[in-house]
């Protein structure tokens, strides 16, 4: 086993900070809860780990564990040290996946992740558009909430993240690739359906399918349209969820004018609200890298489309 080489006494006027090493020990103690553990799982001898780990407390000025027989008890600022190592942690953790995905060809992959919303119909366009240019291009495709995306696209799993919601990370950029009205869709026997628009109240006295008021639409039918959430006999996290359901019978709802562009009119009626209201989508990347060309390639295929939507709309 190797050792752990000892740490030079620190001058006083030098600030007391761990570095990686003594973070590596202190977290690997915290995660197994025993010095052999942690020697175990870093391939060192166990005198080693417990001299580097006097270092830590040493160089703090403040002990981080308290010895009871065999196992050792964090302190409460030891816990709170670990909350932040955590992170730390999974930041290696997704630099780690990057430098997988690379190595495994990732730079040649597009990887998307895109609201439910689009998933079957402007996406697939876009990717439509861009295959005819680029046919060699892989494609790595994934839904994800519009509260999962900073996740993905942070973590390197992700290089285009499209969103009914503007990002505020500072890690990433958010670009307005253009609005879509809302619109009332109806199955062919609902009471509503044969007036020439909807006034969105209409719906709270029906059977209708809402959305959690924690949603992007769901917000937007609370706030903007002032609507029951409360009052919806199906509540779901996505308008392409809400068509099918709709498609079913279960009730009325109010989706994006994307998802009923490649609608079967067969069983349902599509009506236009009597408020004008609109979402809006944008296009997520990296603030830290520029876009690679296939993204850029990407997002500039699918603000076409949704500008060509956004002309043919009444």
């Amino acid at each position: 086993m190797r050792d752990i080489p000892p740490e030079t006494t620190a001058q006083p006027s030098r600030p007391r900070t761990l570095n990686m090493r003594q973070l590596e020990v202190f977290h690997a103690i915290m995660t197994t809860g025993t010095i052999s553990g942690a020697a175990l799982a870093l391939h060192v001898s166990q005198p080693a780990l417990s001299r580097a780990l006097a270092h830590c407390e040493s160089r703090l000025g403040y002990p981080l564990f308290e010895r009871l027989g065999r196992r050792l008890q964090p302190t409460p600022e030891a816990l709170r040290l670990h909350e932040e190592a955590r992170d730390v942690y999974r930041g290696l953790d997704r630099l780690n996946t990057l430098a997988q995905r690379i190595g495994q060809g990732g730079m040649d992959t597009l990887h998307l992740a895109c609201s439910a919303t689009f998933a079957n119909t402007l996406i697939p366009q876009a990717l439509k558009q861009l295959m005819r240019y680029s046919p060699h291009l892989r494609i790595d495709f994934r839904t994800a909430t519009y509260d999962e995306l900073p996740d993905y696209l942070l973590s390197g799993q992700a290089d285009v993240g499209i969103s009914l919601v503007e990002s505020s990370h500072p890690g990433l950029k958010s670009r307005l690739l253009g609005r879509q009205h809302l619109l009332c869709v109806l199955p062919i026997g609902h009471p509503l359906a044969s007036q020439t628009a909807i006034d969105p109240l209409q719906l709270c006295d029906t059977a209708w399918i809402g959305y959690p008021p924690d949603t992007p639409l769901g917000r937007l039918c609370v706030q903007d349209l002032a609507m029951d959430d409360t009052s919806a006999s199906i509540q779901v996290r996505s308008p392409a969820i809400a068509l099918s359901c709709v498609q079913m019978g279960l009730g009325a709802a109010i989706v994006d004018a994307s998802c009923v562009s490649q609608m079967s009119t067969h069983d349902c009626v599509t009506l236009p609200l009597t408020s004008a209201v609109h979402t809006d989508i944008w296009a997520i990347t990296s603030a830290r890298q520029p876009c690679s060309a296939a993204a850029q390639h990407f997002i500039d295929a699918l603000h076409a489309i949704i500008r060509q939507m956004t002309a043919d709309c009444p």
